[in-house]
């Protein structure tokens, strides 16, 4: 007796997602889409944790390009050879604040700090140039580049993303204004249960 079948192997398709805890602190709300938003008189700060997947609709033709991807906050739709799935390429929460009331305020987006559950691990933000930060997306993306014009027009799209995207620091948020970009911390490892956005 002698069989013949086939068999299809699909991507593993892995998720990290970060869900809020339920907030009882006064001025702190859970929103329905997982947003965590803090009010303080006139002024509203709205987080959201953003997932690969809603990156990569975010900037849809960026990141179908497989291996080429130029989405600068994930790997794209590119499933390493290696493990079997897309790995994530950094955590990425979208910041907005509304003034309504204050003169002026300004938020320095790198002076935020993620901490996990991992004992003493601490994650600072990414900066956008090099020296701008510890950790710094134009020193990131250089370390990656190789010398073909290739490589220089993805860095360069790469960063004119980031640069468009990102919290700017020294960005100024007067009365009746609002303001947002991304805040980027490295990926977060997978023993971790528990972060803290500071």
């Amino acid at each position: 007796i002698c069989g013949c079948g086939l068999l299809f192997l699909a991507p593993i398709e892995r998720v990290s997602l970060l869900a809020p805890q339920p907030v009882s602190t006064e001025g702190y709300a859970v929103g329905e889409d997982g947003s965590i938003t803090y009010e303080m008189d006139d002024l509203q700060v709205v987080v959201e944790p953003m997932s690969d997947a809603s990156l990569n609709r975010l900037f849809l033709e960026e990141s179908s390009l497989g291996e080429y991807s130029i989405n600068p906050y994930t790997f794209g739709d590119y499933v390493d050879p290696e493990v079997g799935y897309v790995r994530n390429r950094f955590t990425v929460f979208r910041i907005t604040v509304h003034n309504r009331g204050f003169a002026k305020v300004e938020l320095n987006p790198l002076r935020s700090l993620l901490t996990t559950d991992r004992k003493g691990e601490v994650l600072q933000a990414y900066g956008i140039l090099a020296g701008a930060a510890p950790r710094t997306f134009e020193a990131y993306y250089r370390a990656r580049r190789r010398p073909s014009g290739n490589e220089y027009y993805r860095f360069n799209m790469r960063m004119g993303i980031v640069r468009s995207n990102n919290y700017g620091v020294g960005e100024k948020i007067f009365k009746g204004e609002s303001y947002g970009g991304f805040i980027v911390f490295d990926p977060l490892d997978d023993a971790v249960r528990d972060v803290r956005l500071m």
